[in-house]
Formats: C-alpha cells, structure tokens, sequence
C-alpha cells in the first residue's frame, strides 16, 4: 500500500439504540468521542542469567473503554445518564388534587407548569385568590404566609397542565447499547470517517450540574463488550472505516 499523508479533526454525528434493536437513534451534540484500549501484559523473568532481564511476555487486551461528553440534555439521553426509565407525559387537566397547606412551604402538585389554576379548602366552599393566598410555580403551588390558607389546612387543586417527561432515576441497569459515529475528517474535504461500537454498557453519569453557570453536560463512560454475533474474520468490539 502506497503511504497515504492523513491528519484528522473529527466532527459528525452520533447514533444509538438498544444492542439488538437495529433502531439507531440521533443523540445530539457531542463535544467529545474517544475511545481507549487497556492492555495487560505478563512478564516471565530471567533467572538463568545474571543481571536479569526479561525471558518471555504475554499481552491481552484487558478492556475497551468509550468516553462521550453530551451537550443535548434530552429525555433520552437524561434516561441514559441516570440508569433510567423515561416517560413522555400528554397534557392534560388535574380535578380536585387533595393536599395539606403549610405556611411559606412548597406544595408539590403531581404534574408540572401548572396552568388555570383554581385552590379552594377541601369542602370547596371557599376559593383561594392567585398571588395573594398562594403562587404558582413551576414544581407546584407557594403558600403565602400573609394569604387567607389556614396552616395545616386540607385544601384542593384543580390545574391543566403541558406535555412534559419524567425520568425515574436509577431504575434500569444493565441496558446494552450499539452506537455508530457517522463522522467526518474536517482537516481531509470533510471525507467520511463512520466508526460502529457493536455492543456498549455505560456507567451511570458522574454528575449532574443543575445549578451553574455554564450550559450543563452528560460525561459518560462505557465498556466495550464482546459481540460474539459478529461475522467470523471480523472485529467483535467496533470497526473504524474511512476514505
């Protein structure tokens, strides 16, 4: 083969769906795809010989490892990160939402950006004015320590509400994934670079910012495992192709 000169900046797109589905989906930005292999060698000694040395070695691959830093916090990915279940929520309306009223506390309702609002005491015989007896907010409804709702009072919430998602946190492990970088070689004319990974396991995300200045991001980890479906003569980790 002639020497070929080839540099590379990659940029492309990332793809992923369960191991054995063959339904990949498009995870968003990503600002960072790496991949490593850890190797493991065994070293026999010379003991036949003064001052040592090295008689024999044996190599293996101990493991391979794929690293993703991801910028699209969608459901998916947030399912991903968090070892989670996620579930898409229509919109809807909420009638007569029965809750305990504590003075300048939180009352979380069961649906989120609650809308048209209407709080009465639990008999329904008085009705609680907006901003004066409470605030509504994103995670539910503020009572107002100067408003009318006696502390420890019963009261009840009728509310519509948006679409929305919910991801039960750390509720599926194990869950394999294949994923494909359709990429290309930004210092080669943008010429095709596409890697598949036949079979990945992530680690759960390390942390998750939700308070700070910068855009938030989901670094994961994962292990590259054998596919023993592969043809024979092929890789059963992952495949690298360019042009």
């Amino acid at each position: 083969m002639a020497f070929q000169k080839r540099s590379f900046v990659g940029k492309g797109k990332l793809y992923l769906g369960r191991f054995g589905s063959n339904n990949l989906q498009r995870i968003g930005n990503t600002s960072k795809l790496s991949l490593s292999i850890d190797e493991e060698t065994k070293e026999l000694a010379d003991y036949e010989n003064p001052g040592g040395g090295i008689a024999d070695a044996l190599s293996r691959i101990k493991d391979a490892k794929i690293t993703l830093t991801l910028h699209n916090l969608n459901a998916a990915n947030l399912a991903l990160a968090l070892y989670g279940d996620s579930d898409a929520i229509a919109a809807g309306t909420v009638t007569a939402e029965v809750h305990t009223a504590h003075l300048g506390a939180l009352i979380r309702l069961a649906k989120l950006g609650a809308s048209a609002v209407v709080v009465t005491n639990e008999a329904g015989t008085t009705t609680y004015a907006a901003d004066t007896d409470y605030q509504v907010s994103g995670a539910g409804l503020v009572i107002l320590e100067s408003g009318t709702i006696p502390d420890g009072s019963a009261i009840k919430v009728n509310y519509a509400y948006g679409a929305q998602h919910i991801i039960e946190a750390i509720s599926s492990t194990g869950l394999e994934f294949t994923l494909a970088f359709d990429g290309m070689n930004e210092a080669d004319s943008g010429k095709p670079c596409v890697v598949d990974l036949w079979r990945v396991r992530f680690t759960p995300v390390k942390s998750l910012d939700l308070i700070d200045d910068d855009f938030a991001k989901l670094e994961l980890e994962g292990k590259l495992l054998k596919d023993e479906t592969r043809p024979t003569g092929t890789s059963q980790y992952f495949r690298y192709a360019f042009v």
